[in-house]
């Protein structure tokens, strides 16, 4: 294949790929369970320094089924602790801040040092649940016009390459255009669908977890089942 018409495939390609990690990255920031992508916004001045989460905490994810909504942090240095916690109330402001202490400190020992910073996610309630699926329609239709866009944009581009190529070079051009378009929609709509599984099942968790609190069988839309009340929008 000539290096012109590579070109317009590998830059087809990055584009694309950058496109999709963008919507996924947007999709880390809408938090369901603890994940490490969502510390990536986070930046403090420390001494006329800007520095990144890593330069100021060591993390530790929660991730096993059940205690997979909370990340730790453990400050290099203890006074890095009130610009760790002013930090993260500036990217993640629903996140529920606590301090917590390491498991060998004395009951009564409020020693800064035996202490960490955690992060526990918001439970996610039908108003939660409601933002978070707008979200990610919205940043699934800004992604999928974008790649419609790159479509438009390279299809055009590699026809003005190939002209005066063989027919069958032109035909094998067009089909690993219609294959990354096709890798890169498919990727966006799992992606899509893999998040919106995880917020409903989210909300599916608080219902029951509700549910055991007040001793009533609800439904998928949280209404008491038998009654003909409705939850409030």
């Amino acid at each position: 294949m000539k290096i012109k018409i590579s070109n317009v495939l590998i830059e087809t390609q990055e584009r694309l790929l950058g496109f999709v990690t963008e919507m996924s990255y947007g999709y880390a920031q809408l938090c369901v369970k603890a994940d490490p992508s969502s510390l990536l916004g986070f930046e403090e001045t420390v001494d006329g320094k800007t520095c990144k989460m890593e330069e100021l905490a060591r993390v530790l994810v929660h991730d096993e089924e059940g205690d997979d909504d909370k990340i730790d942090l453990y400050p290099i240095e203890i006074g890095y602790i009130q610009t760790l916690i002013t930090g993260m109330m500036k990217v993640h402001p629903e996140f529920k801040i606590t301090m917590e202490k390491y498991e060998e400190a004395e009951e009564d020992d409020e020693s800064p040092e035996l202490k960490f910073i955690r992060l526990t996610m918001p439970k996610v309630n039908k108003e939660r649940r409601d933002f978070m699926l707008t979200a990610i329609d919205a940043l699934d239709t800004y992604c999928k016009g974008r790649l419609e866009k790159m479509r438009v944009k390279y299809s055009a581009q590699l026809t003005k390459v190939c002209l005066g190529e063989k027919p069958e070079a032109v035909d094998e051009a067009k089909n690993v255009m219609d294959a990354l378009m096709k890798k890169y929609g498919d990727m966006r709509e799992q992606l899509t669908t893999k998040k919106k599984e995880e917020v409903e099942n989210a909300y599916q968790r608080y219902l029951q977890e509700e549910a055991q609190k007040e001793g009533i069988n609800r439904d998928a839309d949280g209404n008491p089942i038998g009654s003909t009340l409705k939850m409030e929008e």
